[in-house]
């Protein structure tokens, strides 16, 4: 639980904090009101016994005038109230507790002056004989006289206070009785309430094993069952968000995008591995992130609310990598996706050089067809004997167009599908394509020496065809007349190595790395003349490469150049070789 609530008061404390303090105001209004009735009561039955007292004493007074002092005297003893006879002038005649003969005139007293019109007088006042705070009560005159009795309210203070003292012992005693049943029910509520919250601890951790326990109290055994149905309900979430959460990080894992999400203070909240990949590292803040313009595409997303793309040059070796900065469309977060478009540019230059090439290429043979054409129809209708040299050089021109189609058409086929694999003799593969270049090579008088003992390869018998038929036509075009070509083929750490060797003029240096391109060639001239495409070389590597292999070339000018093909040898397990 929080600090918080590890601070606040325990219910039973608070209810008989409660209690108390509404007690307490209740008692204490209670108090006032009793006070008020009690003295009321006291007060009215204060003067109800002196009215009595006086009465009595009025029936009774003697008939000599010299025996009144005498008889206020005993009237005191018997009653314990001070009675005093007043002429109607407001002469004192007697007094149970001064001299009758040094009292002043009681003329102007209010309950005399209320007497003297037929009442009962009542007053309130501090005595000036006593010095005490006295009730008064005086009597219509009868024969003359005034009766008056009087008595001090600190009596009826006195007879309050036992009132009173009475009064706080019940109130204590009940208060008493009433805390300790609030401490019992409090202490009774708060278990079920304790035992509610472990319970909405447990679900909030994400338990679904919570079972209320039945009270005595229908609405905590309704709350009891809605957090037992909010435990389940919870955890059941739990699992989906769980199991999404990983789901999203398996997916976002295995994409080969590197994929960054950034928070509304900059803050990296996630990278996936191909983001390391990419950038190399991926630190914590924004504000780290390498290349910079990055940095510009996600807050320049963030303030547009529009995806930005940025394309940068970025790492050693160099790549070329697109970043989209993409905000989120409820908060300030923005996703920064980068892609590596280093070899998708690469193939597309590849493609527009391609195609350039290709055009290039094939437009030379049309146009000498073309222009052949011409030149033989102005030939026939002038019966020149020319018409045979133009017929021959259409010829030449659409032979060299039908080997680049099909040429481009291998290459087409090698590149869009896979190769199927059997197991392949190598050196049968060579005899068969030596003996298709024997009128080429015997035209020219080139011998060819062939040492290819029995190899069987892990190969597709067309493409691999192709690929020595393309080494083998290269070797007889670039080599000169009385030239020799050697081919051999051996076995070694796992594979087949055919190299086919030629005693041409060879290759420059500078230009070894480019033979295999399409369409490249060392000697263009010559390679037209000689009928080639500039497309056989690039074959060759594709299919050594498709078949898990390599090619490769070594050179000098002068002396002629050798290229090698490493394929893997077959395993005793694949099928037969086709015929």
């Amino acid at each position: 639980m929080s600090d918080q609530s590890d601070g606040g008061r325990p219910l039973a404390t608070r209810f008989l904090t409660y209690y108390a303090l509404g007690y307490l105001v209740l008692i204490g209004l209670m108090g006032l009101f009793v006070d008020r009735a009690m003295r009321r009561a006291l007060a009215d039955e204060m003067e109800q016994r002196l009215e009595a007292t006086a009465r009595l004493a009025s029936d009774n007074l003697p008939a000599e005038g010299s025996d009144l002092q005498a008889w206020a005297t005993w009237v005191f003893q018997s009653t314990g109230l001070r009675i005093t006879l007043i002429e109607t002038g407001g002469v004192v005649l007697a007094d149970s507790h001064s001299d009758p003969a040094v009292m002043e005139s009681h003329a102007t007293r209010p309950e005399v002056l209320e007497a003297l019109q037929g009442e009962t007088g009542v007053s309130r006042r501090v005595s000036v004989s006593t010095g005490f705070e006295q009730i008064y009560l005086a009597l219509p005159p009868e024969e003359g006289v005034i009766t008056r009795v009087s008595q001090p309210t600190r009596t009826v203070e006195a007879e309050l206070g036992e009132v009173r003292i009475s009064v706080l012992v019940v109130a204590a005693l009940v208060g008493l009785l009433g805390m300790a049943v609030v401490a019992f029910l409090a202490r009774r509520l708060a278990g079920p309430i304790e035992e509610l919250t472990n319970q909405s601890v447990m679900a909030a951790g994400g338990s679904p094993e919570v079972s209320p326990r039945r009270s005595s109290v229908r609405e905590l055994d309704q709350l009891g069952l809605a957090i037992s149905d909010l435990a389940r309900d919870l955890s059941r979430r739990l699992a989906e968000s769980e199991e999404a959460s990983e789901t999203l990080e398996v997916v976002l894992g295995a994409l080969p995008q590197g994929t960054i999400l950034v928070d509304r203070d900059d803050q990296v909240i996630y990278a996936n591995p191909s983001a390391y990949g990419l950038l190399g590292a991926v630190p914590d803040q924004l504000q780290g992130l390498s290349p910079f313009q990055f940095q510009g595409a996600v807050r320049g997303a963030r303030e547009t609310r529009e995806p930005i793309v940025r394309v940068v040059d970025h790492g050693n070796p160099l790549r070329r990598l697109r970043a989209v900065a993409t905000p989120f469309s409820e908060d300030e977060r923005v996703l920064l996706v980068v892609v590596d478009i280093t070899e998708r540019e690469r193939v597309d230059a590849i493609r527009r050089d391609f195609v350039a090439n290709a055009s290039h290429e094939l437009k030379t043979p049309v146009s000498t067809i073309i222009a052949s054409a011409e030149a033989l129809q102005i030939a026939i209708g002038r019966g020149d004997s020319s018409m045979e040299s133009f017929a021959r050089q259409i010829e030449d021109s659409a032979r060299q167009l039908d080997r680049m189609v099909g040429d481009l058409l291998d290459l087409s086929r090698l590149e869009r599908e896979n190769p199927e694999m059997a197991r392949v003799r190598l050196d049968q593969v060579i005899n068969d394509e030596v003996q298709r270049i024997a009128q080429v090579v015997a035209d020219k008088r080139i011998s060819v020496d062939v040492d290819a003992p029995p190899l069987t390869v892990a190969a597709n018998h067309r493409d691999l065809a192709t690929a020595v038929r393309n080494l083998l036509e290269n070797a007889a075009r670039y080599t000169d007349e009385a030239g020799r070509i050697t081919v051999t083929a051996r076995a070694g750490d796992g594979e087949a190595v055919l190299t086919v060797e030629d005693t041409g003029e060879g290759i420059p240096s500078r230009d070894l790395d480019r033979v295999f391109e399409r369409f490249y060639r060392v000697d263009s001239a010559r390679a037209r003349a000689t009928g080639g495409t500039g497309l056989g070389l690039a074959i060759v590597k594709h299919v050594a490469e498709s078949h898990g292999g390599s090619v490769a070339v070594e050179s000098e000018l002068g002396v002629g150049s050798r290229f090698t093909v490493r394929l893997p040898l077959a395993d005793s397990g694949e099928g037969s070789s086709p015929s």
